[in-house]
């Protein structure tokens, strides 16, 4: 360092070169050398920061008590729709009593229309209530009676609305479909489902909608075994 001075001084002019400037300078450019180093670190340390980690959900399948009785009918069950602003695999939740916002860290591992119509068609199939069996589109067997449905509603609301909760709408619509490839109704439908979850956290709200999801698929079968069974 001292013998980087001298080279200062021929640089500067002599009234600015004095003993005590000369000093100031030398501490000055100590600190720097060792304020370098630190500031590296603060650099490095900074783009290392975590983000909060993405936890993804499915709707877990819930036990499915077996029909007293079939009826020898086939079901199509086609995808269902969903309102435009619960189309995302974002979490939605009421952030106040008008707002609705997704939730960045809490998703869907699919869209929640995809995961709903898995769910009731796999808990439909499973109830052995259709002697035919229960199908989707992408098979080839064209069955008498066709499932379509369009969710107007899939989110959680918190405390300060009506309680930790999630909220499940949906127009269920079953129709008959004959040989030449009429249709007529059968069952025209709003099956609705609100329960409570265990806190106001994200990840309390999958358990719930996978209630709620099985509560209304078994609200569906119970009116089509009223509706067919004779």
């Amino acid at each position: 360092m001292k013998k980087q001075l001298p080279i200062l001084t021929m640089i500067l002019p002599a009234f600015i070169c004095t003993p005590r400037f000369l000093n100031a300078l030398q501490r000055l450019l100590l600190s720097a050398i060792f304020l370098l180093p630190l500031a590296g670190v603060t650099a490095c340390i900074s783009l290392k920061t975590e983000y909060p980690k993405t936890t993804y959900y499915r709707l877990e399948d819930k036990p499915v008590q077996k029909a007293a009785k079939s009826v020898p009918e086939g079901l199509l069950v086609k995808p269902f729709t969903i309102d435009s602003e619960f189309d995302t695999d974002h979490i939605i939740v009421m952030a106040s009593g008008t707002e609705a916002q997704p939730l960045q860290y809490h998703r869907w591992t699919s869209e929640p229309q995809e995961l709903i119509t898995a769910n009731i068609t796999n808990r439909l199939q499973q109830s052995n209530f259709f002697a035919q069996g229960v199908f989707t589109p992408a098979s080839s067997v064209v069955p008498g009676l066709q499932l379509e449905g369009r969710i107007t509603e899939c989110l959680a609301r918190g405390a300060a609305q009506e309680g930790n909760i999630v909220s499940l709408r949906i127009h269920c619509t079953v129709q008959r479909l004959d040989s030449i490839g009429r249709t007529s109704v059968l069952l025209q439908k709003v099956y609705s489902q609100t329960l409570r979850r265990v806190n106001d956290g994200g990840a309390s709200i999958a358990p719930a909608m996978s209630e709620a999801v099985s509560a209304l698929g078994d609200a569906l079968l119970a009116d089509l075994t009223a509706l067919l069974v004779r």
